[in-house]
């Protein structure tokens, strides 16, 4: 299992574990669970904030037109699953992603 720790500077970090073999389990079950979302599941975080696709995606760094592709079926890239894992899990709030 993965600790994130908040750093106080808007920035989310995680601890290392101290046995490296639990380093790659903890990432095995992370891409197993980030794989696991569909692009339904990903429609359906962004319509819970009730936000326009500009708005939502920006927050990550993501064109309107590419998240429109991710929510349709394109597989987002590795880094931008990571961040609506912790998005979605509050581990990120808000006021940590601005939309640019």
């Amino acid at each position: 299992m993965v600790t994130l720790t908040y750093n106080g500077l808007g920035r989310v970090r995680p601890e290392a574990p101290s046995d490296p073999s639990s380093i790659m389990a903890a990432n095995d079950d992370l891409l197993g669970r980030l794989r696991s979302a569909d692009s339904a599941a990903i429609r359906q975080l962004r319509k819970q904030k009730a936000e326009s696709q500009q708005t939502f995606w920006s927050r990550f760094g993501v064109t309107q037109s590419s998240g429109s592709r991710f929510e349709t079926g394109l597989p987002p890239p590795r880094p931008v699953l990571i961040l609506l894992e912790l998005y979605a899990s509050g581990t990120l709030e808000d006021q940590d992603v601005q939309p640019r």
